[in-house]
């Protein structure tokens, strides 16, 4: 019998699983792998090989996890891919891993539209998408542009396009093509948000709640940004009953706590609504998450106000 490492081969297992994007592209480089340890500090397992389709192949050594003999096929992960969220996973045989693109609640949502994307169609996107995460924006733009001039109803690319634009400082050229992307697929989620945030941004609270509403609708989970940009634009326009119910979804979804800001509007909302002490906690909560933010100052100054029972505080 073949020997590796005074191991007989009965006790390591070999296995297969794949990662792979949110957007359908395929891995631009292999992604770093960083397998966990065992309660003895040892490797729960051996990365082997990752293909460029994203297929890992991996071997488990049982000798090094005699505790649990029955997953012989588990593998706990660490990854990191640059432009990705970083992500602690499980590999299993057959398993398939998702990556989600790096952005403030951004979520993941599949367009029917991109699975019936023709070739040539596809591939534009998927270049554009490696230029976007490399910052080059108008090579993305160009990709993206060709994208939907080969398949007008390729809403991933026309929500990528929005964000390139945005990322040139083109705000109404990516509103259009967001809307495009929701007339393309009524049931893609990104483009809600994008659209929420952009109106916000620009003062239109009446637009901005327009179109939150109709992406909360969808009940998205994955899309915490969604119910954060709701809550926002009813806060501004002093509906505080909806705005609370909505931040706390949005905080309750959002379990990457990417979007910590959920938690200081749900302060000021409390805060208006004269519950002193539940404004107190989630401000709190806030400034632990986001120590160095830009308005960390502020909040630290409203907090204090409140702790000490200042008139006007609320």
């Amino acid at each position: 019998m073949m020997v590796l490492a005074g191991v007989s081969t009965a006790e390591i297992q070999r296995h297969s699983a794949k990662i792979v994007l949110e957007d359908g592209v395929p891995l631009p480089e292999a992604p770093q792998i960083t397998p966990g340890l065992t309660q003895w500090r040892l490797p729960a397992c051996s990365i082997l090989t990752v293909f460029g389709n994203g297929t890992v192949q991996y071997e488990v050594d049982l000798a090094a996890r005699p505790e649990d003999p029955l997953t012989v096929d588990v593998c706990p992960i660490h990854i990191r891919l640059e432009g990705y969220r970083t992500t602690d996973a499980t590999l299993r045989q057959d398993a398939v891993v998702v990556l989600k693109r790096l952005g403030v609640g951004q979520g993941s949502s599949i367009s029917m539209t991109a699975l019936k994307a023709p070739a040539q169609a596809r591939k534009a996107y998927e270049n554009g998408v490696a230029a976007m995460l490399r910052k080059k924006w108008d090579l993305a733009q160009t990709e993206f542009e060709r994208a939907v001039a080969v398949y007008p109803e390729y809403a991933p690319a026309w929500s990528d396009l929005g964000e390139v634009l945005t990322s040139q400082s083109k705000p109404q050229e990516a509103r259009a093509a967001w809307e495009r992307a929701l007339d393309a697929d009524p049931k893609y989620l990104r483009p809600y948000q994008q659209l929420a945030k952009l109106a916000l941004d620009e003062g239109r609270n009446e637009d901005a709640l327009r179109v939150a509403d109709r992406g909360v609708d969808l009940r998205p989970v994955e899309f915490p940004g969604i119910y954060y940009y709701d809550a926002v634009a009813n806060y501004n326009l002093k509906n505080l009953d909806v705005a609370e119910k909505l931040a706390r979804r949005a905080i309750a979804l959002d379990f990457p706590r990417e979007i910590p800001l959920a938690e200081s509007l749900l302060g000021s909302v409390l805060a208006a609504k004269g519950d002193r002490q539940g404004a107190i906690e989630h401000l709190r909560r806030y400034l632990e998450l986001s120590p160095k933010a830009t308005d960390a100052a502020d909040v630290e100054q409203l907090a204090e106000k409140l702790e000490r029972g200042d008139p006007g505080s609320e």
